[in-house]
């Protein structure tokens, strides 16, 4: 195994070309001229001649100077002597009768042309020419033509093939090298991208966690470890362990398939998902968590990047909002209801009120109202609603659509506009707040009044569709941009358009109303055109069928 590695080192040397060790070839040629002087032995051929004995001595001047150059004892430019020296020997050696001298000229030949290229090949062709012409005055007979052109042929055949595979193979190393350097730069700049990333990640004041398709942990960095220790303070964590893992409303335990590791791991995209973290619900913090799965370019899973916001101070200055605002309308709740009710009864009930006074309760009236309502918006918005803040009973929706809408006529027939009302047949009943659901249809009559333009005309129709009771109303006002319309149901949202022309409002109105038709397990949509009109389309479950009571 040695020689061989050493037989394949001293090729790849001579194949490299620069600087290369001329001993290994020379000792290779050396060893076919020892066993040419052992075939003579044998067959006692012992008398060689004077020719013979100058190659030999040619052979030996050669070994001497690859040995020099071997030990830096002669510039490397003089390893062309030595193949050009062993051809000349074998020119004297090959005219001894039993010698096979003549075969071992292939190696300097080969050697020339490993080493030097075309210019290897030239001189061989030419060395090899001079061997047969140089052994002359010592007696030498000139070889026939065709041993001579057989010869030649040869070593122009040997040198031009490997001169041809070491051009070869000189390419093929400097392509290799430059691919080492390339990858090396790759290497090393993946290297400085890692660190600049990891210095990134470290940084900033977001939890990173990076999962592969298993969902391992590929990686993770400071804060998110943090955040480990506060929602697993016992130790290991898994993908699907929940640990002291909560909801949005801070107190129900997120189930397994609720964790966003768990959603993202199976290709759930999440943005600002809540959850609260933490064993001591007095310390717990709040965390909004977006995640992004990435897949392979067939489009199999790949893994998931999730990141982890802590919001608790954001959760708690919100808390303290809504606890504020709702502290203040209530306070203001009641004052205004006693002053709406008593001038409602002015208008309506008392006698004798001097007409030059109505217009100014009338201006007061419709100011208290408008006052009453942004309170109720507040406090609604505050409050959040849910079902627990419901009272739920069995109504009739087509009822409270009636109501809402002859309340409604009153603000329409002063602005030019009319308001029909369609209502299906049979019962249209809903398990609902009568109150809330009222609010909502208020809100919308309300709003299609103000954005129709006089002349125009406000519909309203209620129907069962299935398992729901639908209530859609129309009107064919100023219409909803496009752009605009996935935001109209977010707080304090106003269009552009609506506060250039200085049309009153909050932006709550449809916020709280789309909160509280899903705290009955319903859905509102909005459905518009821009210069044609607008759609509210509300959808409830249809109440159970009313059970008769035993006599």
């Amino acid at each position: 195994m040695r020689s061989r590695s050493a037989l394949f080192r001293g090729i790849e040397q001579l194949l490299g070309r620069d600087r290369s060790d001329p001993r290994f070839a020379q000792y290779l040629f050396l060893f076919t001229i020892v066993l040419d002087i052992g075939f003579l032995i044998a067959t006692e051929d012992t008398h060689v001649g004077e020719r013979y004995a100058i190659g030999i001595v040619i052979v030996a001047v050669a070994t001497v100077l690859a040995v020099a150059i071997g030990y830096d004892g002669l510039p490397a430019s003089w390893v062309v002597v030595v193949p050009t020296l062993d051809i000349i020997a074998t020119g004297f050696m090959e005219l001894s009768s039993g010698s096979t001298a003549s075969l071992a000229i292939v190696f300097p030949a080969i050697w020339l042309g490993l080493q030097f290229g075309r210019r290897g090949v030239v001189i061989a062709v030419l060395a090899t020419a001079v061997s047969f012409v140089l052994p002359l005055p010592f007696g030498g007979e000139l070889l026939d033509d065709a041993w001579i052109a057989q010869e030649l042929v040869v070593v122009l055949i040997c040198s031009m093939v490997v001169s041809v595979t070491a051009d070869a193979w000189q390419a093929k190393v400097e392509e290799a090298a430059e691919a080492q350097k390339m990858l090396e730069r790759a290497v090393s700049d993946s290297a400085e991208q890692r660190r600049f990333n990891e210095a990134i990640l470290n940084s900033v004041d977001v939890g990173i966690l990076a999962l592969d398709a298993r969902g391992r942990v590929n990686s993770m960095n400071p804060r998110h470890e943090r955040f480990l220790e506060l929602a697993f303070p016992e130790g290991p964590r898994e993908a699907d362990v929940t640990g002291y893992t909560f909801g949005a409303d801070g107190f129900t335990e997120l189930a397994a398939e609720e964790l966003p590791s768990w959603r993202a791991l199976h290709g759930e995209s999440l943005r600002d998902y809540l959850i609260w973290v933490g064993p001591e619900p007095q310390t717990r913090r709040a965390f909004a968590v977006s995640a992004s799965p990435f897949f392979t370019p067939e489009g199999a899973f790949d893994g998931a990047v999730l990141a982890y916001h802590d919001i608790t101070e954001l959760m708690t200055a919100v808390r303290l909002k809504d606890e504020f605002v709702a502290t203040v309308s209530h306070e203001l709740r009641t004052p205004l209801t006693s002053i709406v009710g008593y001038v409602d009864v002015l208008l309506e009930d008392v006698e004798g009120i001097p007409e030059d006074a109505r217009p100014f309760l009338v201006t007061v009236q419709r100011n208290a109202r408008r006052l009453h309502r942004l309170v109720d918006d507040l406090l609604s918005d505050a409050l959040k609603l849910g079902r627990a803040e419901l009272h739920l009973g069995r109504i009739s929706l087509s009822n409270v659509v009636r109501a809402s809408a002859i309340d409604a006529e009153k603000a329409a027939e002063a602005a030019g506009l009319v308001v029909e009302v369609e209502v299906g047949r049979g019962p249209l009943e809903v398990q609902g707040d009568a109150e809330r659901l009222a609010q909502v249809i208020d809100n919308i009559f309300n709003n299609a009044v103000k954005f129709t333009p006089e002349g125009g005309r406000i519909t309203a129709a209620v129907f069962r569709e299935g398992r729901d009771v639908v209530v859609r109303i129309s009107d064919t006002g100023r219409g909803i941009p496009a752009e605009e319309l996935e935001d109209v149901f977010v707080k304090f949202f106003r269009s552009p358009g609506v506060q250039v022309d200085a049309i009153p409002g909050t932006g709550l109105g449809l916020a709280i109303s789309k909160t509280i038709i899903e705290a009955h397990g319903g859905s509102i949509d909005v459905f518009s055109v821009e210069g044609a009109g607008t759609t509210l389309e509300i959808r409830l479950p249809l109440a159970g069928p009313r059970v008769a009571r035993a006599g």
